[in-house]
């Protein structure tokens, strides 16, 4: 796409006094960086105008956007003093400071460079979607570079930035750069799991095509409007569940999938109502993230049902969710704009976490760079769930975690003692598995309560030895009264 072509897309839907704005930075841009030329070929105008392009995906802010189309001046031999001259404000000109300041970053090798990442995201959150929007454009184009540099921005990518896509909620642009960089790391993967795509490819379509007319004539007869949209699993997030779940191809539950959105919170739960009588639901596998939202904000009901008895066995995903809570489904932090006041907050169970200050506090507790760096490659693993205590303290515990696990985690010392526990402000026996989100209050007593059935109601190997030593005590202690 050529450069302007490609700027008259960045005009579109923007007001316009940002029209005006982001012209006068295209001039700037064409007159100063068009011949000036990356590795991969293109001019640094060029690029500007598509990492922009890449960025409006997700965000209208006609500010961001000029920094997008300049945040390379700085490569300019005068960089500093066209920077001075540019049309950019004051601030604007920070951002593609602080931008050059990270270019050169390999967030994935280095820990100093992945401690001065996370800095540089503290200071300015604005970078976030910049930065993101930066490498989904490098990752689109992985043809333009060398093999070696491929492979290299490929590994970072999949291994760090779509981590931390994945806890930030912008799943639309992990679940791409996942599988363009799986491509390229695993080839020969890749190609055995898309020929198991291709065989089922007429089937799946007739079972997504036929299911969404049923649901949409279903729904919009209860009077609620609705769009539906269809969806086979990825290919690298296909391939992770099956290694993650131990499970075939054939036995995930959510290769297949419905988006159904609809206009107001209440009308998701109308609709689940319609997908249970006219569907087949799955026991055990209903999940509510609109009552509880996940740690970035995520929010949609979510269901696997049989759709189509005698067409096919498949079991197919529902999602259920408002065109508000798709939009921070698919682009999570960036799709609220908010980045001038906020980091980054979440709303789940009256709890509200700032993940970068949590990543902060990570960093101040590790005593070396290499536990830093273990640290933060264990919060970003996907096995992990966040889960609050009383005082709305963040914690990441491998699941599966029971109510049982937590309190052992967090109170060593007090937890033989425990009487009960309240989930989400509700009474729940001690072998309540957890979930994202889930806020814990334990409520202690003076005396050692522990229990044999307690065994029964963890998981984690190192609670289950603690309750056999508490309960060795306990009977020791009884032995000496007697």
């Amino acid at each position: 796409m050529s450069q302007l072509a490609c700027s008259s897309h960045i005009y579109k839907d923007i007001s316009l006094h940002g029209k005006k704005k982001i012209q006068e930075v295209c001039r700037f841009a064409s007159e100063h960086l068009s011949d000036l030329h990356r590795r991969t070929g293109e001019s640094y105008a060029q690029h500007g105008c598509e990492v922009a392009l890449t960025l409006k995906e997700c965000c209208t802010d006609p500010s961001l956007l000029r920094v997008a189309m300049l945040h390379d001046l700085l490569v300019h031999p005068d960089g500093k003093k066209l920077l001075k001259k540019s049309p950019l404000t004051t601030e604007e000109r920070s951002l593609v400071q602080q931008m050059h300041d990270l270019r050169r970053l390999h967030i994935d090798k280095d820990t100093e460079d992945l401690d001065y990442f996370i800095d540089s995201l503290l200071e300015d959150s604005r970078l976030l979607p910049l930065r993101m929007a930066h490498r989904l454009n490098d990752v689109r184009n992985l043809d333009q570079f060398t093999p070696a540099l491929r492979q290299q921005i490929a590994n970072e990518t999949l291994h760090m930035y779509t981590a931390i896509a994945g806890r930030l909620g912008m799943d639309a642009w992990r679940y791409e750069m996942e599988d363009i960089c799986f491509r390229i790391l695993q080839p020969e993967i890749t190609e055995r799991l898309e020929k198991q795509f291709q065989l089922y490819q007429k089937l799946d379509e007739t079972c997504l095509s036929h299911t969404a007319k049923l649901l949409k004539q279903k729904i919009q007869d209860q009077g609620i409007e609705c769009d539906i949209q269809q969806r086979v699993k990825a290919v690298y997030s296909t391939y992770r569940k099956m290694v993650l779940k131990e499970r075939a191809f054939e036995k995930l539950t959510d290769r297949l999938a419905l988006r159904i959105i609809v206009e107001k919170p209440t009308d998701c739960y109308l609709a689940l109502a319609v997908v249970n009588s006219v569907m087949h639901p799955i026991p055990g596998k209903l999940k509510d993230y609109i009552g509880a939202p996940k740690e970035n904000g995520y929010r949609s009901i979510h269901s696997v049902v049989y759709p189509l008895p005698g067409v096919t066995e498949q079991p197919m995903e529902i999602q259920i969710r408002t065109l508000q809570m798709h939009q921070i489904c698919e682009y999570g932090v960036a799709a609220h704009s908010e980045y001038k006041n906020v980091l980054y907050a979440m709303n789940a169970n009256g709890a509200r976490v700032d993940l970068f200050r949590n990543l902060e506090r990570i960093r101040e507790e590790a005593r070396s760079p290499e536990q830093f760096e273990s640290a933060l490659r264990n919060y970003f693993r996907e096995d992990r769930i966040a889960v609050f205590d009383s005082k709305n303290n963040l914690y990441h515990l491998k699941s599966p975690v029971t109510a049982l696990d937590f309190v052992h985690h967090i109170y060593p010392n007090r937890f033989s003692k425990l009487k009960k526990v309240r989930v989400n402000g509700r009474n729940h026996p001690l072998s309540t598995e957890l979930h994202d989100g889930d806020t814990l209050e334990a409520i202690f007593g003076r005396e050692n309560c522990v229990q044999e059935e307690w065994i029964h109601d963890c998981l984690n190997a190192s609670t289950k030895k603690n309750i056999k030593n508490s309960l060795r005590t306990l009977q020791n202690k009884n032995m000496v009264k007697k």
